[in-house]
């Protein structure tokens, strides 16, 4: 118990009149509230439900990238729980975090594992309907609501007009829904005022420019200095290329480490400058031109590697189109939280969920 979860355990309403609500003055999550609330005042129930949302999350997640032998699975899904950034997630407590941030995704892992089964094999009807439902309650989080759109904008170019079918009109319906939710909720639109005034006040006088340079940093430092998931996924990639043996592939990936190193000092000293001047009322708004190099370097150098490894290992071909989109979407998702001067300050916020589209 701790945070949010202290005030949550001392609230005395019911879980819907209490999302209700926090629906009308603090935010769009809606259900999530209610089951923080619950959460909080009974904590068997959190933990039963955590634990079987766990163990969803992990086997929805080994489905979706499975190799041929079980233990390759296990592997995948150790590998998973030892990098998954839980720890910068929890500026709102433990139990906030997981019920915020662990059980959406689980419901929408579960959804993308049958979606994706739905290519290759014929799934029950409950099956889809259950996973349509879990779904719908998934994209009361921001960050998976844009997700879903990206998403599903990957499929219409993937499936062209394949896509055009019942199932895949409601989830655009689905979608639309869930991005009306975010952007005309009386909640979201009273919690930024006040949010903007403790945390970047002032947020609004900073171009779109400057907001999206500290954000694309903050997903850099997130990905390079303070999890390396960055270097790892690089790793990966040059595994890949050794057992490939294409030369080339093993040399860029070799350099792309070497540069992800070297741009953690780069990256680092002037993001953390910001944040620790964003709540004051003088803001140095020349500060963001610190974070162009780091910038540039992150996107042209080391992203742009990244494509033309992904490019030299596949070819001209789907599997390199799904893994390029793909970590495209995960970009997209996390420069989107540009727009909130809450989470633009806390640095705390890494894109924590990543579309598997195929086995590569």
């Amino acid at each position: 118990m701790s945070r949010d979860a202290l005030w949550f355990s001392k609230v005395n309403s019911s879980p819907l009149a209490f999302a209700i609500k926090r629906y009308e003055t603090w935010s769009s999550r809606f259900w999530i509230e209610g089951a923080v609330l619950v959460a909080s005042k009974h904590l068997f129930i959190f933990f039963l439900i955590t634990i079987i949302s766990v163990f969803f999350l992990f086997y929805s997640v080994s489905k979706l990238i499975s190799f041929n032998k079980f233990i390759s699975n296990l592997v995948l899904v150790l590998f998973f729980i030892a990098l998954f950034p839980i720890a910068s997630l929890q500026s709102a407590g433990f139990i906030a975090t997981i019920v915020n941030y662990i059980w959406p995704s689980t419901l929408f892992a579960y959804w993308l594992m049958i979606d994706n089964q739905r290519k290759s094999e014929t799934v029950a009807s409950y099956k889809v309907i259950i996973s349509t439902f879990c779904l719908i309650l998934s994209v009361f989080n921001e960050g998976l609501a844009i997700m879903l759109f990206l998403y599903l904008i990957i499929r219409l170019v993937i499936e062209k007009k394949e896509f055009l079918n019942i199932y895949r009109m409601i989830c655009l319906l689905v979608s639309f829904l869930s991005i009306l939710n975010v952007l005309f909720c009386p909640g979201n639109q009273k919690r930024g005022i006040s949010e903007m005034t403790h945390w970047f006040p002032t947020f609004d006088h900073l171009s779109f420019w400057d907001k999206l340079l500290i954000q694309l940093d903050n997903i850099a430092s997130n990905l390079i200095v303070n999890h390396n998931l960055m270097g790892i996924f690089l790793l990966l990639l040059l595994a890949r290329a050794v057992q490939k043996r294409q030369s080339l592939s093993i040399i860029l990936s070799g350099l792309a480490i070497m540069l992800s190193k070297i741009s953690e000092s780069l990256i680092s000293k002037p993001l953390d400058t910001i944040v620790k001047h964003s709540s004051g009322k003088e803001f140095n708004y020349n500060i963001t031109s610190m974070l162009l190099a780091p910038s540039l370097i992150f996107i042209i150098i080391i992203l742009g590697l990244v494509v033309f490894i992904i490019i030299l290992l596949y070819g001209k071909s789907s599997k390199s189109l799904i893994a390029i989109t793909s970590l495209g979407t995960t970009f997209a998702t996390g420069m989107s939280l540009s727009l909130s001067p809450t989470l633009l300050a806390s640095e705390d916020r890494p894109p924590f969920v990543f579309i598997f589209c195929d086995n590569l």
